[in-house]
């Protein structure tokens, strides 16, 4: 008589529900809910311990659901991160239901994705979460209007807001009052008006493709920086910048008179730096006898996304010189067509002024890697003279070249 074998372990049930957690972090709740729970008794009603809930309202997730969800959750388990998913059309009286219970158990991460025709119109008190440490809001739709009549938000380090249109002006003095830890602030695509940053725990800002009217910056420990310039921008200085990246808009070149000396000064502790439009950035400003003796001295590689032949004939050669310790230069054109339309600013560069390349005789200091990438409707034969007084005057040990189509 054969001996029946036994049945194989279950050896992923058998894991701390701490590490099932961990797993189940990466799927949709619904899904945990309606489907893993028939997987074995170990798993019927593991969904009640999560720590984290995801719901994407209108998609696969109805009201009923998300109220039987939070009704039966098991209540002596803290909710530590709480990412709401909406398409809805107007109506939001049940999310906002969602939203207000999340916000008092415990809340550690907010998300908030909001893809809707109508404004979500924050409650009041996602602004006065104590336990709230991240917030991300991303609304891809309709600009999603903020106006808190007051911040308190005691342990947020991180705060990311996506097409957010602030409606009062003191929204950024009441941010920054309100948020003493705040260590991470992004911005993008959002109606800032006059804005002010002032924060002495600020490490990581990043303004991208926001409309400002007047932008002023006092961050003393900022280490990392990405920034793009449409309007007046005052930065006060930053001691301790790592890394910095800077585009500059059409609309921002009117402003370099006004402000150029105010953001070299502050780019000039980084020791990353990437530049877009650079011709533009620096033109105007080499020439400021405010300028003068400003050094670059910690910086140890530049990247310039966007440049013309004729940056080589002022600016690039003073920038290099101002930075005596940098090890690697790259000088990528491929981002103007990538960021614009390639037929546009193909024209220009073909119409860019052919002038005469000469770099300062003083610039002696050996470079470690040198890149250069390009298109093919440029003029070969002044990127040759280009790159070839370019190793002559700083020697790098490596060199690379690249020759792109725009088009292709």
């Amino acid at each position: 008589m054969s001996v029946p074998e036994p049945a194989e372990r279950d050896r992923l049930s058998e894991l701390p529900d701490d590490l099932l957690h961990l797993i189940l972090r990466f799927l949709d709740t619904r899904q945990v809910v309606t489907e893993l729970s028939f997987l074995s008794r170990r798993w019927r009603y593991l969904w009640a311990t999560l720590p984290f809930i995801t719901l994407r309202s209108g998609y696969n997730v109805s009201e009923k659901f998300g109220n039987l969800l939070l009704l039966l959750r098991d209540g002596s388990v803290p909710l530590r991160t709480f990412c709401l998913h909406s398409c809805h059309l107007n109506n939001f009286e049940y999310e906002d239901r969602w939203l207000r219970h999340a916000l008092t158990r415990g809340l550690s991460v907010l998300e908030l994705n909001l893809s809707c025709i109508y404004c979500f119109h924050l409650p009041e008190c996602v602004f006065s979460c104590a336990t709230l440490e991240e917030f991300n809001l991303l609304a891809t739709t309709a600009m999603e209007s903020i106006a808190p009549r007051s911040v308190c938000l005691p342990c947020l380090k991180k705060l990311h807001l996506h097409f957010v249109h602030f409606d009062d002006p003191s929204v950024a003095e009441k941010i920054n009052s309100g948020c003493p830890a705040l260590e991470d602030l992004s911005l993008s695509e959002c109606s800032l008006g006059s804005f002010k940053i002032s924060s002495d725990t600020l490490k990581i800002l990043s303004i991208t493709n926001c409309n400002s009217e007047e932008l002023h910056v006092s961050a003393p420990n900022l280490c990392s920086l990405r920034l793009t310039v449409s309007g007046k921008v005052h930065l006060d200085g930053m001691p301790f910048l790592v890394s910095a990246w800077v585009y500059l808009c059409d609309g921002g070149v009117q402003y370099l008179a006004q402000s150029g000396y105010d953001l070299a000064a502050a780019l000039c502790n980084a020791q990353h730096l990437e530049l877009f439009r650079f011709n533009l950035f620096l033109q105007d400003i080499t020439g400021s006898p405010a300028l003068e003796g400003l050094s670059f001295c910690k910086l140890e590689s530049l990247f310039i996304g966007e440049w013309w032949v004729a940056d080589f004939y002022g600016p690039l050669a003073y920038f290099l010189q101002c930075a005596p310790n940098l090890v690697a230069l790259t000088l990528d054109q491929w981002k103007l067509y990538q960021i614009h339309n390639g037929k546009t600013n193909l024209e220009a560069l073909e119409k860019e002024p052919k002038v005469e390349l000469k770099l300062v005789s003083a610039l002696t200091r050996d470079l470690e890697t040198l890149l250069i990438r390009l298109s093919k409707g440029d003029d070969i034969g002044e990127f040759r003279k280009v790159r070839r007084l370019l190793k002559e005057k700083t020697k790098p040990k490596e060199t690379d070249s690249v020759v792109l189509d725009p088009f292709f």
